[in-house]
C-alpha cells in the first residue's frame, strides 16, 4: 500500500508540474518574412502562450517585418511577445555592438514595436566571431550595456537578457561569466520541457534558468518551422 501511494504521489506531482508549464515557440528573422496570422493561430491553439521573434540576425541586420509578426502574434492570442538579437562582430553593420543596438531599439520604438523584452543571442557562426574569447566577451558585455542604457532612457521597464547553451557559450566568450544577473535563456535539446537538467544551464555564473528552448521544431501542422521553450 505505501508503494502505492508513493508512486501515486509522484504521478501527481509529475502530473501538477506539467499542468503549471508554460509553453512558448521562438521564430528566426527568416521564419518571420513569411509567417502569417494563420501560422500563429495554429501555434496558439497548439497551447503555446509566449513568443519570442528574432528582430537582428548578424549581416542580415534589422528584421524589417517584425512588426508584423509581433503584432499577429498577439492578435493570435499570445501573452507574452519578446524579441531576440543574434549580433556577431565580425557581421557587416554589426560593429561597434553599441551602434547596431542603439538602431535596433530605437526603430523598434519608431515603429512602435509591442515587446516585452531583449535577449542576446550569443552562439557561434562560421567566421563571425573574432578570434579571441575574451574579445568576444566584451562584445556581448557592449551590446548588452548599450540595451540598457537604451531602455533605462526609454522609461518601459523593459529589460535585457541572454540566450546560449553550454556549448556555444565556451566556444564563443569561454568561461566569461560577467552576465549571471541577466535572465538566462538556454538551450538543451532533450524534448523535455523543464529544468530537471541542471547540468546544461550552470556555464556563464548562471545557477538557475528563466527559459529552456528544448527542441528545435514545433509542430509540423502550423507551416512554419518554430523551436519549442517551457519556463
Amino acid at each position: 500500500m505505501l508503494v502505492k501511494i508513493t508512486l501515486l504521489l509522484v504521478a501527481l506531482c509529475c502530473f501538477i508540474s506539467y499542468s503549471l508549464a508554460v509553453l512558448g515557440v521562438d521564430m528566426s528573422l527568416q521564419q518571420c518574412q513569411s509567417a502569417s496570422l494563420s501560422n500563429w493561430q495554429c501555434l496558439r491553439n497548439q497551447g503555446f502562450e509566449f513568443a519570442i521573434i528574432e528582430a537582428w540576425n548578424g549581416g542580415y541586420q534589422y528584421n524589417a517585418n517584425i512588426k508584423k509578426c509581433v503584432d499577429d502574434a498577439r492578435a493570435a492570442g499570445f501573452k507574452y511577445v519578446d524579441v531576440y538579437a543574434f549580433m556577431c562582430p565580425n557581421c557587416r553593420g554589426n560593429n561597434p555592438a553599441s551602434t547596431a543596438v542603439n538602431y535596433m531599439l530605437g526603430r523598434l520604438h519608431n515603429e512602435g514595436v509591442n515587446y516585452g523584452q531583449l535577449w542576446v543571442d550569443v552562439e557561434q557562426c562560421s567566421g563571425c566571431w573574432t578570434g579571441t574569447l575574451s574579445q568576444n566577451c566584451n562584445y556581448v558585455a557592449e551590446a548588452i550595456q548599450s540595451a540598457n542604457s537604451y531602455f533605462q532612457n526609454e522609461g518601459a521597464g523593459r529589460k535585457v537578457g541572454v540566450y546560449s547553451s553550454m556549448y556555444e557559450w565556451q566556444q564563443t566568450v569561454g568561461t566569461c561569466s560577467y552576465f549571471s544577473q541577466y535572465q538566462l535563456w538556454y538551450a538543451h535539446y532533450d524534448n523535455v520541457p523543464n529544468f530537471s537538467d541542471s547540468w546544461a544551464y550552470k556555464f556563464g555564473g548562471w545557477s538557475s534558468p528563466a527559459i529552456k528552448q528544448y527542441y528545435d521544431h514545433g509542430p509540423s501542422q502550423c507551416g512554419v518551422d518554430v523551436d519549442v521553450n517551457y519556463y
